[in-house]
């Protein structure tokens, strides 16, 4: 089959079900997508998709393929990896995904270490709330929060750097005299804390105030809007807010450093993950909500 760009938007659209997911997945523009699809159903000579009001729902034809063209996607990765792992240039493309909070506001510093010391190194960052396929060569290096007492799958190496814990914050003056009702500030999916109630005198009201992202969340804590859950590297970072008294401070799980089997002794990855671990070794005290400790 000499048509493999067009059998991956074929599986971006199968897997995303709409054309812009799958636009966005593969990063090129709508119409690019809509072309290449129908170039593959004439090259097929068959109508591999029906477009519904809610999407893109695959044909009998497009169901016979989609697992072939699946095994076709896996196999080109494993050829990219392996080439890749081989590579022992300091130069080239590097892709490198974390969770946003940890990008913006803990490890900036360090990724623009890196790129002063290996200016030939083309990294990308991809911060993200989105988890990653390293397998499918989505990212290179990974940085991953794992909840709980979870392990990252079994095809990739890692290694655990730190704890992560998490605390109930709020701006200063809502704690120096409380006075009136605080609304708690909620993200998606988290429920009003029923296990504990804060101290000093400080009451709540019945109705929270909800936010679609924790960037959000963060801000309108730092503008007195209520009290909120936030990492402890964050929320004792911020000379605006402190911990709310009687608040526990959970551990939420491990931060690891993952990378594919294949690629992980290409040179380039040798030393991001170098870099990542070393910072996230004296980092380890903050993401465990004691700044104190290095």
């Amino acid at each position: 089959m000499d048509h493999w760009d067009e059998l991956r938007m074929f599986l971006a659209v199968a897997e995303g079900g709409t054309v812009r997911a799958a636009a966005d997945a593969l990063g090129v523009n709508h119409a690019t997508i809509i072309r290449g699809i129908g170039r593959l159903e004439n090259k097929l000579n068959s109508k591999l998709f029906e477009k519904l009001a809610t999407g893109y729902r695959l044909t009998d034809a497009g169901t016979d393929i989609v697992e072939l063209a699946g095994q076709m996607a896996t196999a080109s990765s494993e050829i990219e990896a392996r080439v890749f792992g081989r590579d022992q240039r300091v130069s080239g493309p590097l892709r490198f995904t974390l969770p946003i909070s940890l990008a913006t506001d803990l490890l900036m510093p360090t990724l623009a270490g890196f790129m002063h010391a290996y200016p030939d190194i083309a990294l990308e960052i991809i911060a993200s709330g989105t988890i990653a396929n390293l397998g499918n060569r989505e990212a290179d290096v990974a940085l991953r929060v794992v909840t709980g007492d979870t392990t990252p799958p079994g095809n990739l190496y890692g290694m655990k750097l730190c704890e992560f814990y998490t605390g109930y914050y709020g701006h200063l003056t809502l704690f120096a005299a409380p006075s009136g009702s605080i609304p708690w500030l909620l993200g998606p999916g988290e429920a009003v804390p029923s296990e504990w109630q804060p101290e000093g005198g400080i009451r709540m009201t019945a109705t929270p105030i909800r936010f679609a992202e924790m960037r959000s969340q963060f801000e309108a804590a730092r503008a007195a809007m209520g009290i909120t859950l936030l990492p402890c590297f964050l929320g004792d970072a911020d000379p605006v807010l402190a911990r709310v008294p009687g608040g526990p401070v959970a551990r939420i799980g491990d931060v690891w450093l993952l990378t594919h089997g294949e690629t992980r002794q290409t040179k380039r990855v040798r030393l991001l993950c170098e870099y990542i671990r070393t910072a996230m070794q004296d980092y380890a005290g903050r993401m465990a909500g004691r700044p104190d400790i290095i």
